[in-house]
């Protein structure tokens, strides 16, 4: 009975959002000949960078990139070429003055002349690395937050590859090692920036809350999202607590971000759809699915986007189609 509510959810939720999330759309800007695009971030001059993934299965040969792209003429510049010694860079953060990249075991800061050097050590981190995914940055602070999905990425498909059902005995299994590190871009030291929990049991999106009104939140929240179970979490820092905003149709989530009035973004790897919300998880809508275009296939599509809060838009990576889609957040 739980199972045919949550499909009724999902099935409710596209009814209700479709004409809204057409609407939406504003354009796409054509990545190829570079595949994979899996974050994009604004960095230097207010230029976005999206990170390029290398040969899918391929996790030793130096050929991820990353791209310098201009969202109104869509012209694409090539920033860090493959044979930089990026192999599958993931997740973006501009800190510090540096592009902070995620990289599965490893995690590395670019300068502005496309220098890519370690942002901390592989044996500076308290637990062997297995899957570092997203990076945010630590606002006032030459630092960055790293996502760390630990073994529990590799468990959490069946044979087919698909999640495993969230009340079966194997998400019982999943292995609770999932962490956020803090990493010092002066010295490379890393802290463990709160206890594992089941609420992020595998962990995907990072980011700072929008600050409220004049004041900051000053490094001691953040916003995390579940892939396993598709929740979006709150994080007090300080009190090491987990707050599960929202859950439901969420499930492979990807990206998140929130504006300055406190509305919530999140993106789906796994469907292919991109949601906003309230800031306290009501009144979802559906905002795209890529399975509305003709064609097009959603599984494992949209990653982690950036959202550009005055403009109000959203640049999100469609890494199955190698493009950026860009949407209203209204």
């Amino acid at each position: 009975m739980k199972l045919i509510h949550a499909w009724a959810a999902v099935g409710l939720l596209s009814l209700s959002s479709a004409a809204h999330a057409a609407s939406t759309f504003v354009k796409e800007i054509d990545l190829t000949p570079h595949l994979r695009p899996e974050s994009i971030t604004k960095a230097w001059r207010g230029k976005y960078y999206v990170s390029i993934q290398g040969a899918l299965g391929d996790t030793t040969t130096q050929d991820g990139e990353i791209v310098q792209v201009d969202l109104t003429t869509g012209v694409v510049t090539p920033f860090v070429a493959a044979g930089s010694g990026l192999v599958n860079p993931r997740g973006l953060a501009f800190a510090g003055d540096f592009l902070v990249v995620t990289d599965t075991t490893n995690v590395w800061k670019i300068d502005e002349t496309g220098r890519v050097t370690p942002a901390a050590d592989p044996s500076a981190f308290p637990f062997p690395p297995v899957f570092f995914n997203d990076a945010a940055p630590v606002s006032g602070e030459r630092a960055a937050y790293v996502s760390e999905m630990g073994p529990g990425r590799n468990v959490q498909r069946d044979p087919a590859g698909f999640l495993w059902p969230t009340d079966s005995p194997q998400a019982e299994a999943i292995p609770n090692a999932s962490r956020v590190y803090r990493i010092s871009l002066r010295t490379g030291r890393v802290t463990n920036v709160f206890t594992p929990s089941r609420k992020l049991l595998v962990m995907n999106g990072i980011a700072e809350p929008a600050r409220r009104g004049n004041g900051s939140h000053g490094g001691r929240d953040l916003l995390a999202v579940d892939f396993f179970h598709g929740s979006v979490v709150h994080v007090d820092i300080a009190r090491d607590t987990k707050d599960i905003i929202a859950t439901g149709p969420f499930r492979g989530a990807d990206g998140v971000e929130q504006g300055a009035d406190g509305t919530i973004f999140v993106s789906s790897f796994e469907n292919g759809r991109v949601w906003r919300m309230d800031r306290n998880g009501e009144n979802v809508v559906k905002l795209f699915d890529v399975a509305d275009e003709p064609g097009r296939t959603a599984r494992q599509s949209l990653a982690d986007f950036a959202l550009d809060d005055r403009a109000g838009l959203l640049y999100v990576p469609d890494t199955r189609h190698s493009r950026i889609v860009v949407l209203k957040t209204k």
